[in-house]
């Protein structure tokens, strides 16, 4: 077993690189057992940094108890061990696992640790296949257990359950025996007790066969996912705040399958998992999107269309906008104050300019009917120029201002809502009363870097 397993760290070094540091998340089940038992045989040949991480639940009355117990297994074999409980919990097993994995991604942390070593072998990679079978996925899901996703590792894919508990017994190892496992609410344990073991009866090399299905849909998954990275690449995928955008050109030269994988490729860059049902709504939108517009493809996730271009995005509540009002006293003084418009963050300052500000101008004193005010766009915006009166909202569509940043333009008004400046866009048409008249300079330097360079007055 112990040359086994360092076949299988030989044929795959990324996933336990000699010297890792490799915090094991160790329920004292079997698996969990045999994983750190082997893992420390190998320490001479394959050197590890080890400690171990167990969760317990607080489902079951008996889970302090085995708690306790996987903590003096650890104990037994010298390997400290992180123990956390959960206080709480009231929903299903994808709570539990999420639960689960924010444990143990802080155990790593306090470890310092390079990878987290879970326990899955064969057997549940098995079941996770006709699980997924079940359900009528697609390749990814097909694949079944990957042996390594980010931090996380599973190095025990290629033994059996059997296997790992005739180590054990053979080396008199008792470990803790989780009652929970053949609870039949659970999809799983009727899977593992009811489904696989019937079919086993009626087909014996049943096992076998779900475990090459997994294998071959891993090669496809791995396949399309390289073709997927090729295809955003053409389209001119490239990331921004908080998302990425493709070209739209690009992407109606693909089939829709094509574009909703692509899709799930960049949302789940961005972390997020994408429905059937979001797929179809993303890769549809591109068909028909007007710019401007958008459609929520996941719970925080959404796809926009600005011009020629197809964003990709968080969607997180923007804080509240803080205007600022400059009453005819204030603008005779130099002055500043921080603002917030459409999520963005500016200070404005008046009077006496730096030379720094992003953008700048003059107003006249009297030619505006103070206080002025400074906020974002609103609808009804109007400002009239030399060349005559036109919708704000259309100037900056004009000026190719993406519809996700228009809030975020400062727009300064005088106290009968007359347009006298759109920052970096247009100045109203406005005099000084006489040619002597007082002026204000005005202007905005943000707070925060942003990608977009333009300058204007």
């Amino acid at each position: 077993m112990e040359t086994r397993l360092r076949g299988a760290l030989q044929a795959a070094p990324e996933l336990l690189p000699r010297g890792s540091c490799v915090v094991v998340a160790f329920s004292g089940g079997s698996d969990s057992l045999a994983l750190l038992d082997l893992l420390r045989a190998l320490s001479e040949s394959w050197p590890l940094k080890l400690s171990a991480a167990h969760f317990d639940h607080g489902l079951q009355p008996e889970s302090a108890a085995c708690a306790a117990r996987a903590a003096e297994l650890c104990r037994r074999a010298d390997v400290p061990c992180d123990v956390g409980r959960a206080t709480g919990l009231t929903g299903g097993p994808a709570e539990w696992r999420a639960a689960r994995y924010a444990f143990l991604a802080e155990a790593r942390r306090r470890a310092g640790a390079d990878r987290v070593a879970l326990a899955h072998q064969r057997d549940d990679h098995v079941e996770t296949v006709l699980l997924n079978l079940l359900r009528g996925p697609g390749f990814r899901g097909l694949a079944g257990i990957p042996a390594r996703r980010g931090a996380y590792v599973r190095p025990l894919l290629g033994f059996a359950r059997e296997d790992l508990r005739g180590y054990l017994r053979a080396t008199g190892r008792e470990w803790v025996r989780d009652p929970a496992n053949r609870n039949p609410r659970y999809r799983r344990s009727r899977v593992r007790h009811g489904l696989l073991p019937a079919l086993a009866d009626r087909e014996p090399t049943i096992r076998r066969q779900l475990a090459e299905l997994g294998r071959n849909a891993a090669v496809a998954e791995g396949g399309l996912e390289a073709r997927v990275r090729r295809l955003l690449s053409a389209a001119g995928h490239g990331g921004s705040a908080g998302g990425a955008q493709i070209a739209r050109s690009v992407l109606l030269g693909y089939d829709r399958a094509a574009r909703g994988r692509m899709l799930r490729r960049v949302a789940r860059d961005m972390g997020f998992r994408v429905s059937r049902r979001g797929t179809r709504a993303g890769a549809s939108f591109i068909d028909t999107a007007k710019s401007g517009h958008g459609v929520d493809i996941a719970a925080g996730l959404r796809v926009e269309r600005e011009f020629d271009r197809i964003h990709v995005r968080c969607v997180r509540e923007a804080p509240p906008d803080r205007e600022c009002d400059i009453d005819r006293t204030r603008a005779r003084q130099a002055g500043r104050e921080p603002i917030r418009l459409g999520g963005r963050d500016y200070e404005v300052r008046w009077g006496a300019l730096e030379g720094t500000e992003r953008w700048a101008t003059a107003l006249p004193v009297d030619g505006a009917r103070f206080p002025v005010r400074v906020r974002g766009p609103q609808p009804g915006d109007r400002i009239r120029t030399r060349a005559g009166s036109r919708r704000v909202a259309k100037l900056l569509m004009e000026r190719r201002v993406p519809a996700s940043e228009r809030t975020g333009v400062p727009v300064v008004v005088d106290a009968d809502r007359r347009v006298l400046w759109v920052a970096g866009h247009s100045r109203a048409a406005v005099e000084p009363a006489d040619s002597g008249g007082a002026w204000f300079a005005i202007g905005f330097t943000e707070r925060r870097h942003r990608h977009d360079d333009s300058r204007g007055t």
